[in-house]
């Protein structure tokens, strides 16, 4: 009897919700806005640093395969840039700051590079990257030439890392950036452009970085020889 139930649920699973999971999180990080009023090469450097915002999101995801994973992510934090913090001061940007506050819907694609799964009886991790479509609510203030209340589409994509404590509770570290199509998420248009709430170049940018824990809802657990 046991045997038969066995291979039953194996035969349910494969033809319903075989090897697929549900899962929902919540997570807190920073934010860091990058563009005309505050700009880097490389790192940015101590005063920049100081302008990052604490930022808090909420996100449902779905696996279908060991290998994809599916996201949708909602994102409350703020923004905020100093001309001074430009590395090529102007007199356009020298005498300007903004500060806003920003939502981001967005939904994203994760490539695990490792067999990801729910099983508890095996060290289920993996480093992934993810990329999608991003919708941002911005609204900036300040000493700007353009202060404007807008929503404008974005390109979210980045790295990350999870993995499971056990076969509901999970931990998931990202780092990426959200680059706007958009040249105005400041209020102040790049040097010697005009106001544009949508173009694809010249762009402004916000990096992130988030800690998430993790609740799968249903978990399925792929046999293994």
């Amino acid at each position: 009897m046991r045997k038969l139930a066995c291979i039953l649920w194996v035969l349910l699973a494969s033809f319903s919700v075989y090897g697929q999971r549900w899962s929902m999180s919540a997570g807190a990080g920073a934010t860091l806005y990058k563009g005309d009023l505050s700009d880097w090469h490389l790192i940015p450097h101590l005063s920049q640093l100081k302008t990052a915002n604490t930022a808090i999101d909420f996100q449902l995801r779905f696996q279908p395969k060991q290998a994809l994973a599916y996201r949708a992510k909602l994102t409350f934090t703020g923004i905020q840039g100093d001309g001074l913090n430009n590395p090529l001061p102007s007199i356009s940007y020298s005498t300007n700051s903004f500060s806003s506050p920003l939502i981001e819907f967005s939904g994203l694609v994760d490539y695990n590079f490792k067999d990801y799964q729910a099983n508890q009886h095996i060290r289920n991790w993996t480093p992934f990257v993810y990329g999608g479509l991003g919708f941002l609510f911005v609204s900036p203030e300040g000493n700007i030439p353009n202060p404007k209340t807008f929503f404008t589409w974005a390109i979210p994509f980045g790295v990350g890392v999870k993995g499971q404590l056990n076969n509901r509770i999970g931990l998931q570290w990202e780092f990426g950036t959200s680059k706007s199509l958009s040249n105005i998420l400041d209020g102040q248009p790049g040097w010697g452009d005009s106001p544009q709430g949508f173009t694809l170049g010249k762009t402004d940018q916000y990096l992130h970085t988030s800690v998430s824990i993790t609740y799968s809802l249903v978990s399925v657990y792929c046999p293994r020889d």
